[in-house]
């Protein structure tokens, strides 16, 4: 029975723990995100600006200045690369602008124009029970042609319209972070240290815990994803190989690189490219690239709780529904986030135990 009441109690405890963390994310945190991210910018720089001060003997004032000169250097590096993200997407959203009327009327309507033919089916001389099959799809399809189009239509008007009104807070959001970064950085030891004198003995010591932990585990989840992306690339490196696509290796490194993102992924790339191969009618390469994407998936979708897992020292099955979860209530964060807390959790646990017996 006292176990039982117990288990009950850890149960509530945790629960009301991750209704306030959730809580917490979804009202608090995202006016707090500038200074959030500025802080951590800081936390980034402050090492190797104490080993550079450390190196040359610069005293405070000198440091200083140092900290200023790094973090404007860092700051410019970022908006430089952000500038030349923007502007090699409008220049992208401007060359498909251009050739979109010819890729409509050379290859996506000639296509379809197949395809309500039953021409393409001729073409593919596939047996007559999945021939019959792929008919009845492409008509179900093709009678929601229009419909289909206008959702799609609608959807990017909409994503446009979105992204257009969030411009102006995104830069409002990138200047507040900057101008926190620079007073962060003068005050970083008064600012910690307030903070800490804030806190009493348990939550400072928590507050060391988790710091420490994080870390630990960060380093430990980025080594974990490094090697994900070294496997898949292997994979699309191979399988560009087998088909025998021109510069394979720059081609597999670069979608391994993708494949980091959470949100978009391999597929972020690899669908895009098989519905081209088939809009322009080259079917063999979009079977094999299909084929290669369904391969790296599935692998991807095996190795990753298991090497992740490994890391943080949770079961794999631990791991895959923790960054389901994770992911439903808190996006792309709790992806990684959540499995971390889980493997905290377990960590403090295991240190009480150990702490009983002694």
């Amino acid at each position: 029975m006292e176990k039982k009441k117990e288990l009950i109690i850890n149960v509530l405890y945790y629960g009301l723990i991750l209704a306030l963390v959730y809580l917490g994310f979804k009202y608090v945190l995202p006016p707090l995100v500038p200074f959030v991210v500025a802080f951590i910018m800081v936390f980034m720089l402050k090492r190797p600006i104490k080993a550079i001060c450390r190196k040359f003997a610069f005293h405070d004032g000198q440091a200083k200045l140092v900290s200023i000169a790094l973090l404007i250097i860092f700051y410019s590096l970022i908006i430089g690369a952000l500038v030349l993200l923007i502007i090699g997407c409008i220049s992208m959203i401007k060359s498909l602008a251009d050739i979109w009327p010819a890729l409509y009327a050379e290859t996506i309507k000639p296509f379809f124009g197949m395809v309500l033919s039953g021409n393409l089916l001729n073409e593919l001389n596939l047996p007559a029970e999945i021939a019959y099959a792929v008919n009845v799809v492409i008509n179900s399809i093709s009678s929601s042609f229009e419909t289909i189009m206008s959702f799609i239509s609608s959807f990017v008007v909409a994503a446009a319209s979105s992204l257009i009104t969030s411009v102006p807070n995104f830069f409002i959001s990138v200047v507040i972070c900057v101008i926190a970064s620079f007073f962060i950085m003068i005050d970083y030891d008064k600012i910690t240290g307030y903070a800490l004198g804030l806190m009493n003995d348990e939550i400072k010591y928590y507050y060391l815990e988790i710091k420490s932990f994080l870390i630990n585990k960060v380093l430990v989840i980025l080594k974990a994803y490094m090697k994900i992306m070294t496997i898949t690339f292997v994979e699309l490196f191979i399988g560009f190989t087998i088909i025998g696509l021109d510069n394979a290796i720059v081609i597999a490194l670069s979608i391994a690189i993708f494949d980091i993102l959470p949100v978009f992924g391999t597929g972020g790339i690899m669908i895009p490219w098989i519905i081209i191969c088939l809009l322009q009618q080259n079917f063999i390469l979009g079977l094999e690239l299909f084929v290669i994407y369904i391969i790296v998936t599935i692998i991807r979708n095996i190795i990753e709780p298991k090497i992740v897992g490994a890391e943080l020292g949770l079961h794999p099955l631990v791991i895959l529904a923790s960054m389901l979860i994770g992911v439903r209530f808190f996006g792309v964060l709790g992806l990684f986030g959540l499995p971390i807390v889980i493997s905290f959790l377990l960590y403090e646990r295991k240190e009480k135990q150990i702490k009983k017996k002694h």
